[in-house]
């Protein structure tokens, strides 16, 4: 897709195994409902944020450099279980959530009734794939041991699938692609980070190793993985995961300094990584334009994609602990890092840890 050039990556076979569960009736929730807004959001549309204060997805309205977030067109106020991460896409017109109970739940973005997919107890961070048909979950049992859970088909008919990821150290962060495959950055015993895919069926491969993991995120529509090395500041594409994988750099070390995360914007062109002292670094995926760097006043710890009706060129910037909305304008000449106002007689929302919107 990038005119990668061929490297077979070296691979390696872990003995693992999966389960399938179907859910042929999703069922209303017992402890509460989606409100939604008595005025549908109207024009464009960059994404979505939940802020967890008011516990509200948020669409952020407008164009970017001229855009403010909206009142809530979903609410979880009122139930028994706080949600805790979330997860959204445009094409599906559906919203995921994960409650601290381990329920996950989905929902319209216009608002309606909210409906369990799935119960996965010890699941702590979610994460969706761009055209909302894939997510991956994943968390610890009360013993410790990893929690990998795959939902498919979503949002008409959801399927868990639990990954036996027993002979694995600790989970760093994950991707699911449009094609269902997932990636697990692992955590290796004698450092550094393993790069795990798991095909739709069928066993995981190793794919990729880094000195430490700085982010990864699939291509829209592909099975094609873009990885940063957190400790020496390279991205590397690694094209057909599921079949013959074949690395290519796309940004050497050194591009960044300490990337801790990355996105790839809903038109699949451009990559964007940041580092915890506000350096961004955008990647043409076409290779017209050469990587720029820009800066935000914030501490991101999360790049995430605004799967939204409009522009497809835009991630946002989540800082440790919450804070206000930054957004970055990938696909402007510069790019733009530029912040959103809060509406009228609105706070700013408090971004939760592992959601994604």
């Amino acid at each position: 897709m990038l005119g990668i050039a061929s490297a077979t990556a070296a691979l390696w076979t872990l003995a693992l195994a999966g389960c399938g569960t179907a859910i042929n009736s999703p069922s209303s929730s017992p402890s509460g409902t989606i409100q939604p807004q008595s005025q549908p959001t109207t024009g464009p549309v960059l994404g979505y944020v939940w802020d967890t204060t008011s516990q509200g997805l948020r669409p952020v309205q407008g164009l970017p450099g001229a855009s403010i977030l909206g009142t809530a067109t979903i609410s979880g106020s009122g139930r028994s279980s706080s949600f805790i991460a979330t997860a959204s896409s445009a094409v599906s017109g559906m919203a995921l959530f994960l409650d601290a109970n381990g329920g996950v739940f989905q929902a319209p973005l216009s608002g309606g009734a909210i409906t369990q997919v799935a119960s996965i107890p010890g699941a702590s961070a979610l994460v969706l794939s761009n055209a909302g048909g894939y997510s991956l979950i994943t968390g610890a049992n009360a013993s410790g041991a990893n929690i990998v859970a795959i939902i498919s088909g979503l949002p008409q008919s959801p399927a868990i699938r639990n990954l036996n990821t027993s002979g694995l150290a600790t989970i760093a962060g994950g991707a699911a692609s449009d094609t269902g495959t997932v990636a697990l950055a692992v955590s290796a015993s004698q450092g550094g980070a393993s790069i795990v895919a798991f095909a739709a069926q069928g066993p995981a491969t190793q794919i990729a190793t880094a000195q430490s993991f700085g982010g990864m995120q699939f291509l829209p529509g592909s099975d094609e993985l873009v990885v940063a090395d957190g400790t020496t500041g390279a991205l590397t594409a690694i094209s057909h995961v599921n079949t013959t994988p074949a690395s290519a750099t796309l940004s050497p070390a050194g591009a960044i300094a300490s990337p801790l995360a990355l996105d790839i914007t809903p038109n699949g062109r451009w990559v964007v990584a940041a580092n915890h002292a506000g350096d961004v670094l955008r990647i043409d995926l076409t290779g017209a334009v050469a990587a720029t760097k820009s800066h935000c006043s914030c501490a991101p710890s999360q790049v995430l994609a605004m799967r939204g009706s409009t522009s497809g060129t835009t991630v946002r910037l989540v800082t440790t602990g919450g804070g206000p909305l930054w957004i970055v304008d990938a696909g402007s000449p510069g790019p733009r890092v530029l912040f959103v106002p809060a509406g009228a007689n609105s706070s700013g929302p408090t971004l939760v840890a592992g959601s994604k919107t």
